[in-house]
């Protein structure tokens, strides 16, 4: 509706128009006997809402912030649409944003969720600093964490130590003595160090020792092609290689094969996530599977709870996702 036609009303009752505005989105501070005047007044009047201008005056919104580390990254895809189809039936707005792993860009999209007034948001943090996500609770704001554990704030992850303990029993299994494990070594990518964490433990368990780690600093195809060039340069190559997602793993096995080097017969590789196009690879991936569809779904049931109860109690959660191997051809 017009911005006359909010005017009409604060006429006919004779208040300022950012109350009517108020009112109608549902200001905290606006006493009820001034609502129900301006709703049947609104009524009488014919009024349909207009959601921005709402947005704009109200101390909370139908806004939803979502971010992530990177939107080129198809481990994302699954986890948004599980948001998406849990919001069919609520009244609000998802909006997207991407840190690209840059804190200084996570810290501007949070301005920019804060300037609309989200009533909550999602996020995969960079981690390196949490001031901003802190200021965000402290207005009252809820921070659901995914694909992270921050104990300062409810999060949803999978078990990543287990994830590497499933991966590398299943290549002790298989008989592999020699075993690499490729990784980005960013500091704050937590999920990586503990999937190295759970690896190093089953081999130790079994009196085996980590040949070799490949660290290519990104978590990109790119990052993969480097440890594939590192694997084929080097003089004790190993002859299965744990990978800590699935886009280096896909890099590693691209730039492998285009060397000439067989895969799985010459070095067997296992991935981490089984992102869209895993089952599809030039050979299918072997790989962890993180549960993102649900832990989208989980994410964003607490979120609604946090906004429908905001006054209630609150606790962090801690919820972790069980992995699993789905086996494929690239690990015999």
């Amino acid at each position: 509706m017009s911005e006359a036609t909010i005017k009409q009303i604060a006429e006919e009752l004779k208040i300022h128009p950012s109350t009517v505005s108020r009112a109608l989105s549902g200001y905290p501070q606006i006493s009820d006997e001034t609502r129900k005047k301006v709703l049947q007044v609104a009524k009488k009047l014919n009024y349909t809402p207009n959601f921005w201008a709402q947005n704009l005056v109200g101390s909370k919104t139908n806004l939803i912030g979502c971010m992530v580390l990177e939107l080129t990254n198809p481990f994302y895809i699954p986890m948004v649409r599980a948001i998406e189809d849990r919001l069919v039936n609520h009244p609000y707005l998802l909006f997207i944003g991407e840190s690209r792993r840059k804190l200084e860009i996570e810290k501007q999209v949070i301005k920019k969720f804060r300037y609309i007034r989200a009533s909550g948001l999602i996020i995969t943090p960079v981690l390196s600093n949490l001031d901003h996500l802190k200021e965000l609770e402290a207005d009252g704001v809820p921070v659901i964490v995914t694909g992270r554990t921050v104990d300062e704030f409810d999060s949803v992850n999978v078990d990543n130590i287990k994830s590497g303990v499933i991966a590398g029993q299943h290549l002790i299994d298989r008989g592999y003595i020699k075993i690499g494990y490729v990784q980005s070594g960013d500091r704050f990518n937590f999920p990586e160090k503990d999937r190295f964490m759970g690896l190093k433990s089953v081999l130790k368990k079994h009196n085996q020792e980590l040949q070799t780690i490949f660290t290519v600093g990104n978590n990109t195809i790119n990052g993969g092609e480097k440890a594939g060039k590192m694997w084929l340069s080097g003089k004790n190559r190993p002859k299965a290689v744990f990978c800590s997602n699935d886009m280096l793993a896909m890099g590693f096995i691209q730039y492998l094969i285009r060397s000439g080097v067989r895969i799985p017969h010459d070095v067997s590789v296992i991935g981490h996530d089984d992102v869209s196009s895993a089952d599809r690879f030039i050979i299918p991936l072997t790989t962890v599977v993180f549960p993102k569809y649900k832990m989208g779904q989980i994410a964003m049931k607490e979120l609604l709870h946090r906004i429908s109860y905001p006054k209630y109690p609150h606790v962090p959660k801690k919820i972790d996702l069980e992995p699993k191997l789905i086996f494929r051809e690239s690990c015999l």
